[in-house]
């Protein structure tokens, strides 16, 4: 298993989207860029602390991380494994004693931010589902498939209404192909 050193880019709002966010991963070259999604909530967290409060660190996420650091003699990094249904599989995973602990993606990353801790992806899936990244560019291409099977039915609706058949092709075709794989175990 390879893996490949992901750093956070930034986060920012889907247009056109309520209550979706997308954060940027890049890679250490900067040459491939990952985007997970993410809910309004997390959005908030990292515009917390990107907005350089005071209370930052007081808050419960840094405040537990702190105790853990101080009483746990362990090593932490977020691994990006797989991606199921939309979802990204992300572990926090403690390499000095082989563990690891599901956690979505988004909190993953959040978690990796508040306590520098590195992330790492399975180098063929960022193969598979990174992006080119330039440094300059302001939109971000999101493959279809990391988008839950909700959003997926929203985005076809939307499809439809706006007659954009040829997408709405491309969206019932991911649909079906979830929905014959069966539920993800």
């Amino acid at each position: 298993m390879g893996l490949v050193r992901l750093y956070f880019k930034g986060v920012s709002e889907l247009a056109s989207t309520e209550n979706v966010g997308l954060l940027t991963l890049v890679d250490e070259k900067r040459e491939r860029q990952l985007s997970v999604i993410c809910d309004s909530a997390t959005v908030y967290q990292f515009g917390l602390r990107t907005g350089k409060a005071e209370v930052v660190p007081r808050l419960a996420p840094e405040v537990l991380w702190q105790v853990i650091a101080r009483n746990v003699d362990l090593r932490f990094q977020v691994v990006i494994n797989d991606l199921v249904d939309g979802e990204y599989k992300t572990l926090l995973y403690m390499p000095d004693i082989l563990q690891a602990i599901p956690v979505r993606a988004s909190d993953g990353v959040l978690i990796a931010e508040i306590a520098g801790l590195p992330i790492y992806i399975e180098e063929r899936l960022l193969r598979r589902q990174g992006m080119p990244h330039k440094d300059d560019q302001v939109s971000v291409s999101v493959p279809v498939n990391v988008l839950t099977t909700e959003m997926l039915q929203k985005a076809l609706d939307r499809a439809v209404e706006k007659e954009d058949y040829e997408k709405a092709s491309q969206i019932r075709d991911e649909l079906l192909r979830r929905k014959k794989k069966g539920p993800s175990t």
